[in-house]
Order: structure tokens, then sequence, then C-alpha cells
């Protein structure tokens, strides 16, 4: 039996979010943005969380 890491979703979409935020502010690098939206979509996706909750994106 292998052992998977895991990692705290909330915690996850938080700082990809958070990221997302200091790139819209010109913070980190702009062109950024488009891959930390799909990034959280894909944890929620694999977490089986809805994804509505970024269609406002």
């Amino acid at each position: 039996m292998s052992q998977e890491p895991t990692v705290e979703v909330a915690g996850l979409l938080a700082k990809l979010a958070e990221a997302e935020r200091q790139a819209e502010r010109g913070e980190l690098n702009p062109a950024e943005v488009p891959g930390l939206v799909r990034a959280q979509r894909i944890v929620r996706e694999l977490a089986d969380w809805p994804v509505e909750a970024d269609s406002d994106r």
C-alpha cells in the first residue's frame, strides 16, 4: 500500500487565490493569473469540491 501525500484543500485554494490577487495588483507576473485560476479549478475538481465557486472568473 503506497502512501500519497495529502494537502489541505482549503489552505491550498487560499494560497492560490492570494497569489492571483497579487498578480492582479502587479506584485507578481500578471501573465500568471490564468494559470492560477486554472490551478484552483483543478484542485477543486480533484477534491470533488464545487467548481461553480470559481465560475465568476
